[in-house]
């Protein structure tokens, strides 16, 4: 009798250990940067279900708090081994939390004594997507239009970022423009302006000539 209720017992416990979310059972893993990753495009391809993109960008900067050259979220280097967290560590951000503190990311000024990525070390913007991804870039492109027209610069810019990250050269080009001069979502951020500008040109965007810089080796 105590043989047969151990086991039932045993076979109760596997059952409920199966019926979890596979993700739930996920641990920690790592991601090795790629040409044309950034951390909001990590933050989507990793992010479990049902979990916000900023609670996926909050935990992965909190988890990798080095590998940002100068603090600065848009700067990655290609071949950075970042540590993806487990599904319960993103969970437990609050959600407004992530949100509050992804758009203090956004517009915080780099450290000034962070040395200057040059061009080769910084992701390149990925080849030209499908067209269906093209499409999707190109509407969350024509979103941040119209935000921008209603005098929404952070709704603006959450949608420029998600067209450039999907390798629409206008919204590229766009992003290097607001980085030039900055707004009430972000600050003026010429680093990071210059290596979007770049990404706009790499996808044979034409850029103003005022804008031509490079960055120094």
């Amino acid at each position: 009798m105590m043989l047969r209720r151990g086991m039932a017992a045993l076979l109760l416990a596997c059952a409920a250990a199966t019926a979890l979310p596979a993700q739930a059972q996920v641990a920690a893993s790592k991601y090795e940067v790629r040409r044309g990753d950034t951390l909001f495009a990590i933050a989507r391809k990793t992010k479990p279900e049902n979990l916000s993109r900023n609670q996926m960008i909050l935990a992965i900067w909190r988890a990798n708090q080095g590998a940002f050259p100068g603090g600065n979220i848009h700067l990655l280097e290609v071949g950075t081994v970042l540590t993806i967290p487990a599904r319960e560590s993103v969970a437990a951000i609050d959600q407004a939390e992530a949100d509050r503190e992804v758009r203090e990311l956004l517009a915080a000024k780099p450290a000034p004594q962070a040395a200057v990525a040059r061009p080769e070390a910084v992701a390149p913007v990925a080849p030209m997507l499908p067209p269906k991804g093209q499409e999707q870039a190109m509407r969350r492109y024509q979103d941040g239009l119209a935000l921008e027209r209603k005098g929404d610069d952070q709704g603006a810019l959450a949608a420029f970022l998600e067209a450039g990250e999907g390798g629409y050269g206008l919204a590229q080009r766009k992003l290097g423009q607001i980085y030039d001069r900055g707004n009430s979502a972000v600050r003026r951020d010429l680093q990071t302006s210059i290596i979007w500008y770049q990404k706009a040109r790499a996808q044979g965007v034409p850029i103003d000539k005022q804008a031509q810089r490079i960055l120094p080796k």
